[in-house]
């Protein structure tokens, strides 16, 4: 790889740190928050980054900042409890969505890059709740249909909070492809 593909890609991992590090600490943001930008950083980084290490490096930086985030014992228990790493596939199926993508052409046309991305955040979703639901027991005494009621409702913010990533980054990045016609 040559050195400007190389501290280009250092500068996306870099980006993609600093996003999650500035607002993991909210799942669809608030007055005072951001959104949790992780779901479209896994989109992204599957896309723009591809390789599976830099997927490991991420998800251990997310790790990482959800341990110092969540201030005692008992919060790092509900945080931090088994079904946490339903996150694995959660975020790796973003991961593969946006390297799908980019297998098609690196031009991102409107249409498909947001099939994909939605696609992928559908999928993350159901993996994370499953995972959820599968290592919490039947939450809270909910059997199955009722638990996927209760979380139903969750869908359009935990899309939207990726799509308000998602498509400022698709438009920056069509934006910065553009190229000038020559005249002579």
């Amino acid at each position: 790889m040559s050195a400007p593909a190389l501290r280009a890609r250092l500068a996306l991992v870099a980006l993609f740190a600093l996003a999650m590090a500035g607002t993991r600490m909210s799942h669809f943001g608030s007055a005072a928050l951001l959104p949790d930008a992780s779901l479209a950083v896994f989109f992204l980084g599957g896309s723009l980054l591809r390789r599976w290490g830099y997927f490991a490096g991420l998800f251990l930086l997310a790790f990482a900042i959800d341990f110092l985030l969540a201030p005692g014992v008992l919060e790092k228990a509900w945080c931090l409890s088994p079904s946490y790493w339903g996150l694995v596939p959660t975020y790796a199926a973003l991961w593969l969505a946006g390297r799908t993508l980019a297998a098609r052409g690196d031009t991102y046309p409107l249409a498909p890059s947001l099939a994909w991305a939605v696609g992928g955040v559908s999928a993350a979703f159901l993996i994370s709740n499953l995972t959820w639901y599968w290592a919490a027991g039947p939450a809270g005494g909910l059997g199955f249909g009722a638990f996927w009621l209760a979380v139903a409702r969750y869908y359009p913010p935990y899309l939207g909070s990726a799509l308000v990533y998602l498509l400022p980054a698709w438009a920056g990045y069509r934006l910065a492809r553009l190229r000038v016609p020559q005249t002579n």
